[in-house]
C-alpha cells in the first residue's frame, strides 16, 4: 500500500489544476498486487482471485475481494483493493465513485495521511469545499507526527487558502514555517493572529501565549512582544513566569515605572508584601529624583498602607509624632521582655 500511497502523496502536491489531468491519471500506480498465499486458506478470496485473472477490469469482482479481505480483517489488503477500484474510476474521470471507494478505505484507517489528501482532493473537484478543510486538516496531523512538515505546510496553507483555517491551524502553519525557516511569511500570519486576539473576547489564552511565544521565538528582544506576553501570563495567573519576562525587561529599563508597577502588582498577587513595599520604595526614589514629591508620597503612603511602622516612609513623609509613637511602643514592649537573667 506504501508504494501507491506514496504516489498519491506526490500527485496530490501539485497545483489543484494538475491533480485530475490526464497526465496525472497515467501516473497513477495500477491496482497493487495482493499476495494469494496469505488467504491460501480461504476459498472464496481464492475464487475471486482466480475470476479477477480472467477480468481484470471487472470492478465488481474488486470490490467482492475488498470486501472479503474486510470480512476477515484483513484491513492492509481491504485498503490495497479499495484504492485500486478507486483509481480504476478516476481514470474514467468518475469523481463519485472514486470519492466512495476512497471513503471505504478510509473508513478502515481514518488518519492516513495520502487518503485524506486524495478524498479532500477528489471533494473540492466536486464542489464539496466544507467537507475539504477536515481532510486537510488530519492529513496535515499525520505527516506531522511523521516529520516530514513541507507536506503538512503545504496542506495548511490550502486551508489558509479556502478561508478555512482556524485559529489552530494557524498556529501550527506558523509553528512548521519557522521550523522550516520561512520567517517572513510565519511573522506576517503571527501578526495577524495577535491583532485579532486583541480585538476579540474570549480567546484561549493559551493560544495567545503561543503566537506571542512564536513571534519572540523570531526575535527575541522585541520589547512589544515581551510586554504583552507578560500581560498574557498576569492574566494566565502565571506570576512566576510572568516575572521572569518582567526582570528581563526591567534590566535594559531599570527606571521604568510602568514596568515596576506591574512587578509591584505581580507581588500583591503573589501575596509577597515585602518585596511589593520594596518596588513602591523604588518607585518613590525615582519620582523624587524626578521632583515629582506628590507622586513620591503617594508611593510612601502605599508603603504605610503595607506597614504602618516603616521607619523609611513615616521620616520621609515627616510624621514624626507618629515615628515618635512607634519607636516609644517599640521600647515598652522590648523592656517588658526582658527576664531577670539579663539583668545580672
Amino acid at each position: 500500500m506504501g508504494g501507491f500511497l506514496d504516489k498519491i502523496s506526490g500527485l496530490l502536491k501539485k497545483d489543484i489544476k494538475e491533480v485530475f489531468s490526464s497526465e496525472a491519471v497515467k501516473n497513477l500506480t495500477r491496482l497493487a498486487n495482493t499476495d494469494i498465499a496469505d488467504l491460501a486458506g480461504d476459498k472464496k478470496a481464492q475464487k475471486i482471485l482466480k475470476r479477477i485473472e480472467k477480468s481484470p477490469e471487472d470492478v465488481n469482482l474488486y470490490i467482492q475481494l475488498a470486501d472479503t479481505y474486510r470480512s476477515i480483517e484483513k484491513f492492509d489488503k481491504a485498503v490495497d483493493v479499495y484504492i485500486g477500484v478507486a483509481q480504476k474510476y478516476l481514470e474514467q474521470q468518475n469523481l463519485s465513485q472514486t470519492n466512495y471507494f476512497v471513503n471505504m478505505a478510509l473508513d478502515l484507517v481514518p488518519d492516513h495521511g495520502p487518503l485524506n489528501m486524495f478524498s479532500a482532493d477528489v471533494d473540492i473537484r466536486m464542489g464539496r469545499f466544507s467537507e475539504a478543510p477536515g481532510k486537510y486538516r488530519k492529513a496535515a496531523e499525520y505527516f506531522i507526527k511523521k516529520g516530514d512538515k513541507m507536506t503538512a505546510v503545504f496542506l495548511l496553507r490550502r486551508i489558509k487558502d479556502m478561508n478555512k483555517a482556524n485559529d489552530k491551524d494557524l498556529l501550527n502553519l506558523s509553528g512548521l514555517m519557522i521550523a522550516e525557516n520561512m520567517n517572513e511569511e510565519s511573522r506576517a500570519i503571527l501578526n495577524h493572529l495577535l491583532d485579532k486576539f486583541k480585538n476579540k473576547g474570549g480567546v484561549s489564552l493559551r493560544d495567545k501565549e503561543a503566537c506571542l511565544m512564536m513571534l519572540l521565538s523570531l526575535d527575541k528582544d522585541d520589547k512589544y512582544v515581551l510586554a504583552e506576553l507578560v500581560e498574557t501570563r498576569i492574566e494566565m495567573k502565571e506570576y512566576e513566569r510572568a516575572l521572569v519576562l518582567l526582570k528581563k525587561l526591567l534590566s535594559s529599563d531599570p527606571q521604568n515605572i510602568a514596568l515596576l508597577k506591574r512587578q509591584a502588582f505581580i507581588y500583591k498577587m503573589m501575596e509577597d508584601y515585602e518585596k511589593q513595599a520594596n518596588i513602591f520604595r523604588t518607585i518613590a526614589s525615582i519620582y523624587e529624583k524626578e521632583g515629582n514629591m506628590v507622586y513620591r508620597n503617594i508611593f510612601y503612603h502605599k508603603v504605610l498602607k503595607l506597614f504602618p511602622e516603616d521607619i523609611e516612609a513615616l521620616t520621609v513623609l515627616k510624621m514624626e509624632d507618629k515615628l515618635r509613637e512607634n519607636i516609644s511602643n517599640k521600647i515598652e514592649n522590648t523592656d517588658s521582655k526582658i527576664k531577670m537573667v539579663d539583668l545580672e
